[in-house]
């Protein structure tokens, strides 16, 4: 195919995939850009600061306690231990929602207590995901990432000059220029930097909306054909008066002195076949490289088996994968700098659809 009709089929896709989808792409962009802070914003906004004290962290059954008398609709499920200077992250389930509790871990008090389905924050969140609109937002945000797709790639193609003595001018921005110019710069280029990145983070939210793209890589990974064990207690024949919380405290004491420089999460067994499932996560959150421990909760044995999360280097190409999408898409790879890179990107791809249609509108009117 020729490089001129390439670039008018190009054009094509490009105009109508961005008018279609445009105004939706810079929601969810601008949104995305702006939840990638989320990090900061939740430390500030949840009030998660505390002082650094030469003491110990209070057991993790004493937070469970505190809550049972402040909070006892909260169903206690599992504390994130988040480093000397921060809160301790505590998750309960409620009746048609889930909180966050985050308590000081060194004398146990409530610093605050947040719904999730409620507060700013939270409908940023919802507002990247389904557009505040349930199920079928989820959907048309799914289509409009993959739609997007294609309007990056034939964005790229109709950036490439046709002649070699041109691609100096499509490298940079002449401020300087008229302001229809300016704006074709602001599109043209800004729009080719940000698209070696926004690619990455595109494809990553194509992976989460579809499933036979999850499919095909479990394929290609020989994920299918793998069978994982489920961790779980052996539970004594006479059970009576039992409590895990003794061992979940002292796994806890261990791991934190263990791991000082990590967050330790400890999911809390729920039922008598539950296994204390303790998590050790990097201070970047890197899902990839996170490690799983499996605990029985009568004998505190350390569970063996082929389970889906174990420690990282022992698992399956699809799970690191998988840890990479998040990592990837929510810039944990270089921490602030990686998250600061996501989410100039973020910003640069919402830019795009208003100086893209700028330049339809312009060219429109001028009969073009």
């Amino acid at each position: 195919m020729r490089k001129g009709s390439l670039k008018k089929i190009a054009g094509v896709v490009h105009l109508y995939v961005g008018l279609t989808v445009g105004l939706l792409f810079f929601v969810i962009a601008l949104s995305g850009a702006l939840y990638t802070w989320h990090p900061e914003m939740s430390h500030k906004l949840y009030k998660q600061e505390v002082s650094t004290q030469n003491v110990p962290f209070v057991p993790v059954s004493q937070l469970k306690s505190n809550l049972a008398r402040e909070f006892p609709d909260g169903d206690f499920r599992a504390v994130t231990f988040q480093g000397k200077s921060s809160a301790a992250k505590v998750l309960l389930y409620a009746p048609g929602t889930y909180y966050y509790a985050f308590m000081n871990p060194y004398d146990g008090s409530i610093q605050h207590l947040q719904n999730m389905k409620q507060g700013w924050l939270n409908h940023l969140k919802s507002l990247h995901r389904n557009l505040l609109l349930d199920d079928v937002g989820r959907e048309i945000v799914h289509w409009v990432t993959l739609l997007s797709f294609f309007m990056v790639l034939t964005g790229l193609v109709l950036w490439w000059p046709h002649r070699k003595s041109r691609r100096k001018y499509h490298f940079t921005i002449n401020w300087r220029s008229r302001p229809v110019k300016l704006n074709y710069d602001l599109h043209n280029v800004l729009g080719f930097y940000a698209s070696w990145i926004g690619i990455f983070t595109i494809l990553t939210g194509v992976f989460w909306g579809f499933e036979p793209v999850q499919y095909g890589l479990k394929v290609l990974t020989q994920e299918k054909e793998s069978a994982y064990d489920v961790p779980m207690s052996e539970v004594p024949e006479k059970l009576t008066d039992f409590t895990p919380g003794p061992l979940v405290d002292s796994l806890t004491t261990v791991f934190l002195q263990r791991f000082p420089e990590n967050k330790i999460r400890i999911s809390y067994p729920n039922k008598d076949t539950d296994a204390i499932h303790m998590a050790v996560i990097s201070p970047q959150e890197k899902v990839y490289s996170t490690d799983h421990y499996h605990f029985d909760q009568f004998s505190g044995t350390l569970l063996q088996g082929n389970f889906r999360y174990d420690l990282h280097n022992k698992a399956s190409s699809f799970t690191i994968l998988n840890g990479l999408v998040y990592d990837i898409h929510l810039g944990n790879l270089g921490h602030f700098w990686g998250r600061l890179l996501v989410s100039l990107t973020a910003l640069v791809l919402a830019s795009l659809p208003i100086t893209g249609f700028i330049i339809w509108w312009s060219r429109r009117r001028n009969g073009k």
